[in-house]
């Protein structure tokens, strides 16, 4: 009897010791990070109709130190996602902004990620209405994009048809959102 007391004794003391050891598996980080960059929509002389493709300059992706914060890294990335992405023109002649400050001219826009050896993969489109467009909130893909998010740059590849002639440069600035979820370290 008193060895059955010890031995339960000892299991209570075991068991609870065991616990107290485990840690406590953390949950998966999730950040919000924001993107915004500008560039410019370039007169083109092709014609109305054609599909023109620009290339932004390099992105860079300067997730290290938020992941820091979230005690994560870009290796420990298991999905990002683009929750939203807006593009706004910018008013380039103060004294014209109606001839040279719309998107109006274009009749659709892609967007595509892009980042050498991966492949390249749409994100965002959107047809633009036949009147004065001065920002443009984009149908987003579903589509997973943690590979250029740990890289250290991507590139955004825009697509677009003209409309009509355009009278000027386009320039504009874009915005958008990523959900990255991550694992703690």
């Amino acid at each position: 009897m008193k060895n059955l007391l010890v031995y339960v004794v000892l299991s209570a003391l075991l068991i609870s010791f065991s616990t107290a050891c485990k840690k406590k598996k953390q949950e998966s980080v999730v950040i919000e990070y924001p993107i915004f960059f500008g560039d410019m929509m370039e007169i083109d002389t092709s014609e109305i109709d054609s599909l023109i493709i620009r290339e932004t300059d390099d992105f860079p992706t300067q997730l290290d130190g938020e992941l820091a914060k979230n005690n994560t890294d870009k290796s420990r990335i298991k999905s990002a996602k683009l929750t939203s992405l807006r593009i706004q023109m910018l008013d380039v002649d103060f004294y014209d902004t109606m001839t040279h400050s719309d998107f109006g001219f274009l009749s659709e826009i892609m967007i595509d990620i892009k980042k050498d050896p991966l492949p390249q993969k749409m994100v965002a489109s959107k047809l633009i209405p036949n009147q004065r467009t001065k920002a443009v909130n984009f149908n987003l893909e579903d589509v997973e994009l943690k590979e250029y998010l740990q890289q250290d740059v991507f590139r955004m590849v825009f697509k677009y048809r003209k409309r009509k002639s355009m009278p000027n440069d386009l320039p504009f600035y874009i915005a958008g959102t990523f959900k990255i979820i991550a694992d703690p370290l």
